[in-house]
């Protein structure tokens, strides 16, 4: 015997969706469909319309990402359903390292910022000192980085490598405490 449930779906109203992508979109579909005729004998199970509208919402939300191009993280992550290697023996100032890495926000990069300063630059290469330049650029790094891992792309190092070489190479390169 199935099990019916009832579910009943109420849509109300928010007020002020000022600065809210596709609101006036939404505004128009949602004034079209109250001239449109209401029929009950149609079910829908919920689950089904979960599926449909998380399906359409990851939609969206890839296209919006696939025009943030100049924003670091999406070089390490330019698919949003990709998921992201975690190491599950990572203590808890790894893991925080790695997210530094990974959002490509960390002390060394970004504490000018914060103190008003100049942006600091790279002495060996004389380019803007950033985390992608520190982890797949820098000529100077180069043989250290090459003991841990050959990738020059975000994306790659960020699948690919385990996060415990990375801490190793930021070590030995005298980096690791700075990020």
């Amino acid at each position: 015997m199935a099990l019916r449930t009832k579910v009943v779906l109420v849509m109300v109203w928010i007020p002020s969706h000022v600065g809210i992508p596709g609101n006036e979109k939404v505004d128009e579909l949602a004034k079209l469909a109250l001239n449109k005729e209401v029929h009950d004998d149609k079910q829908v199970i919920w689950s089904d319309l979960k599926l449909k509208a998380n399906t359409h919402l990851e939609q969206l939300w890839q296209t919006d990402w696939d025009t943030e191009v100049d924003n670091k993280l999406h070089e390490v992550r330019p698919n949003l359903k990709e998921r992201l290697y975690y190491d599950k023996r990572l203590n808890r100032k790894q893991e925080t390292v790695v997210s530094r890495l990974r959002i490509g926000h960390s002390w060394i990069t970004h504490e000018y910022l914060l103190k008003g300063e100049q942006q600091p630059y790279c002495t060996a290469c004389e380019c803007p000192l950033t985390v992608k330049h520190i982890l797949v650029e820098c000529a100077d790094f180069l043989l250290s980085r090459q003991k841990y891992y050959k990738t020059t792309n975000m994306h790659t190092l960020f699948r690919e490598v385990k996060a415990s070489q990375i801490s190793e190479y930021l070590r030995e390169i005298g980096l690791y405490g700075k990020i």
